[in-house]
């Protein structure tokens, strides 16, 4: 790509937030809402603190990514189930 499209492609990705989107997931930070969500299972912050960092941080990404609100609810609720399954979500 040329700089000039280089230097577009990075201010749009800035304006729009995605420069920035997968910060907190390569840094494995749990956002609020699963949180709350695996304290709700039994087990489930425990499994989910034992799974690898790639699972972990597949996840993460699989729940930021989630366009609708209902999608991202729906991944959460999965996620935690499984978790207090000992299984991993989006596998």
């Amino acid at each position: 790509m040329a700089r000039a499209g280089q230097a577009a492609v990075e201010v749009v990705a800035r304006r729009n937030g995605a420069w920035s989107l997968l910060d907190d997931v390569e840094d494995l930070v749990v956002p609020d809402d699963l949180a709350a969500e695996l304290d709700r299972h039994p087990g489930a912050r425990e499994a989910w603190d034992g799974f690898p960092r790639s699972v972990r941080r597949s996840v993460l990404e699989w729940i930021v990514l989630a366009k609708r609100p209902e999608t991202r609810r729906a991944r959460i609720a999965e996620t935690a189930e499984k978790a207090g399954r000992g299984e991993r979500a989006h596998q």
